[in-house]
């Protein structure tokens, strides 16, 4: 039977995406493989296809919106892997981080402001707290770029081969685990890591607790229904 991405399942998909990124870009990074560079260009390319075909938008300009930046980072991946340089790396960065910021946004409008909560939002939900991370991860990434040495840790100047690297810290910070294998080093750096742990905060304590709240409340309410039609 053939699968389909609907309203009500569409977060599972774009949630295996992501997974598949990040699982993807530690293997490459574990086995150290020369072709790197290609490798996360070509799976950064699936995951943001599948975000494309996953994330709802009601409004034929939105999609339209969606279907350029892809286009636009697909040829950008595409020439970088050819050029295998760092030519273009701020285009990559700067293109990704800004599409990923507007997946959020839809992200945000169909968990937060359609309907009533359901699994899908909850899985919604789950998706966001990544894409935050996943934000983040192409902030730092923009400002190590930009001004080189600006976090301790990292080894090598392609992006490519920091981004498992700055994931990890990304999602460490949001978590507010702080290891500290990896730590910011100049200013704009910093200010980027405690406003993410900020982020990380608020959205676990506040966002995620109303959710759940409200799925809960709706979920009384129809055992509630159900009995006084008993």
């Amino acid at each position: 039977m053939k699968r389909v991405i609907t309203h009500r399942s569409n977060f599972v998909w774009l949630l295996i995406a992501l997974l598949f990124l990040l699982f993807s870009d530690a293997m490459f990074a574990q086995l150290d493989s020369h072709q790197g560079q290609r490798l996360i260009n070509i799976t950064l390319m699936l995951t943001i296809v599948a975000a494309v075909w996953s994330v709802e938008t009601s409004q034929g300009r939105w999609l339209n919106w969606k279907l350029g930046m892809t286009f636009i980072i697909a040829a950008l991946m595409i020439g970088d892997s050819i050029i295998e340089s760092n030519f273009l790396a701020i285009y990559q960065l700067t293109s990704s981080f800004i599409f990923l910021m507007f997946s959020l946004l839809l992200c945000w409008r169909q968990v937060m402001f359609s309907g009533t909560i359901d699994t899908n939002k909850v899985i919604g939900a789950i998706c966001i707290y990544i894409l935050i991370g996943l934000i983040w991860s192409f902030g730092y990434l923009i400002v190590e770029h930009l001004f080189p040495g600006s976090f301790k840790g990292l080894e090598d100047s392609l992006w490519q081969h920091n981004l498992e690297e700055l994931i990890y810290y990304s999602l460490v910070t949001l978590t507010t685990l702080g290891y500290g294998d990896i730590t910011p080093q100049q200013p704009l750096a910093q200010f980027l890591a405690y406003m993410e742990a900020i982020t990380g905060i608020f959205y676990t304590t506040v966002l995620v607790a109303s959710l759940i709240g409200m799925r809960l409340a709706h979920y009384s309410e129809g055992i509630s229904q159900k009995t006084r039609g008993e």
